[in-house]
């Protein structure tokens, strides 16, 4: 979980932090834009290591977007849905490669069908086309949401999951 952190949330951060701080230095205006998760804004059976480290570097950017505004430097998060660019595939390969019935609670066909559940359907195999020209229409432009989830189905069952999560009884 460590190294998941130092990966996902301590690099990106010291690398904009040595940014940012060049540029008030400077007393320049940039942008800094962090590469998050539709995990960020959810979390799903079987993945809250790595989504946790999302929700980490979305409060970090959140925090940040307001900290330096008065800077002029802008904050935003690109929100992949589920590319089909092996990431996600490796992830859900990864546990098998410990994961034991005898010593775990989570058993093997409960986490495969967990991942098949969300891999394994059109929605879970999307074509990063559609990101790429996303990430190059948002990164160079001057203004845009702090947020931006692609595809947009996956923003829309986002926020059915955020506002259903106010609801959530135990």
């Amino acid at each position: 979980m460590r190294r998941n952190f130092e990966t996902n949330v301590f690099a990106p951060l010291s690398l904009a932090q040595q940014f940012i701080a060049k540029w008030i230095r400077a007393k320049k205006k940039g942008k800094v834009v962090f590469t998050s998760s539709m995990g960020g804004l959810f979390t799903p059976d079987g993945y809250g290591i790595y989504v946790s480290t999302k929700h980490a570097l979305e409060a970090v950017a959140e925090a940040l977007s307001s900290e330096l505004k008065t800077y002029g430097i802008k904050i935003q998060t690109i929100n992949p849905g589920a590319y089909l660019t092996g990431y996600n595939e490796t992830m859900a390969d990864n546990p098998f490669r410990w994961l034991d019935d005898e010593k775990n609670f989570t058993k093997r066909a409960d986490m495969r069908a967990t991942f098949d559940s969300l891999l394994g359907t059109p929605q879970g195999r999307l074509d990063p086309a559609e990101m790429i020209d996303a990430m190059i229409r948002i990164v160079p432009a001057d203004t845009g949401k702090f947020r931006n989830v692609v595809p947009q189905f996956v923003e829309d069952m986002l926020k059915d999951h955020q506002e259903k999560a106010w609801n959530v009884t135990i």
